[in-house]
């Protein structure tokens, strides 16, 4: 191997890793901000969760969109060989070749979630049509930055495809994002298991050892070893988080040492 061969594949390898980088980065923030935003309706703190967590929310926010985008731009080196423009006539057949494109990835998505057990429950007909636009706003911008970010700034060409206009669908692309994963934390999220590494509680049961169990803790009787059926939210290296069944309360944080098990229902 040449010395500039040489140096090619490591500027290849390390334009690589950075991108790897980002792309962590950007997940591990984004699945931050839906768990985060997501405890925040219990008043708990997502600061001690496991870093993985986080990263397997920003794959579930950020996954589909950018198999989208992907989709759509593949779909755009095509379409002048399928659908070629026909001058002074709307371009019907290259219309719908890309609203096929733009389709099937939202419809991968949903039927994902058409496959989880009980994830489908709640995506009713609004929840659909907002994620469906949410994922057309952000593969539109998407789109229009790396054209503009592309394009040649001594060329002449529409104001919305000119360089200069690449910061702003930039700055678009991550309020629409931002707005997106908020939302995602509230509707989309709390669907997903707990088992996928999602928000959907499981229901617990905690089983008392040889020492009693806290107080706080309710039993169906004061002779049960077992307490009620609790909603389990988050689990830590430390202790369970369980939503309250108080009215007045939020969460409940329950130390692992003041339970001798926990048992999982159907």
């Amino acid at each position: 191997m040449t010395e500039p061969d040489l140096a090619n594949e490591v500027g290849l390898v390390g334009s690589l890793s950075k991108l790897f980088a980002v792309a962590l980065g950007v997940l591990y923030l984004l699945g931050f901000l839906v768990v985060t935003s997501y405890l925040s309706r219990y008043g708990i703190s997502s600061f001690a969760v496991l870093q993985l967590q986080y990263l397997i929310a920003g794959v579930w926010v950020l996954g589909p969109p950018v198999l989208c985008f992907s989709i759509m731009s593949t779909a755009r080196r095509f379409e002048e060989r399928v659908a070629p423009a026909v001058p002074g006539k709307y371009n019907w057949r290259r219309f719908a070749f890309s609203m096929l494109f733009t389709s099937i990835p939202f419809a991968l998505f949903v039927t994902l979630l058409e496959l989880i057990p009980q994830a489908s429950e709640g995506m009713t007909w609004g929840p659909s049509i907002r994620l469906y636009l949410f994922y057309l706003a952000m593969t539109s911008c998407a789109n229009y930055f790396w054209s503009s970010w592309r394009m040649d700034p001594n060329k002449e060409t529409r104001m919305i495809n000119r360089s200069h206009a690449a910061p702003f669908y930039l700055t678009f692309l991550i309020m629409i994002v931002i707005s997106y994963a908020v939302w995602f934390s509230a509707r989309i999220y709390p669907l997903i298991p707990f088992s996928f590494g999602g928000g959907r509680p499981l229901t617990v049961v905690f089983f008392e050892g040889k020492e009693k169990m806290p107080d706080e803790i309710q039993k169906p009787d004061q002779s049960a070893k077992r307490s009620i059926p609790y909603k389990l939210i988050l689990t830590t290296d430390r202790s369970y988080v369980v939503v309250s069944p108080s009215d007045r309360e939020l969460g409940m944080e329950i130390s692992r040492e003041s339970v001798a098990g926990m048992v999982v229902l159907k």
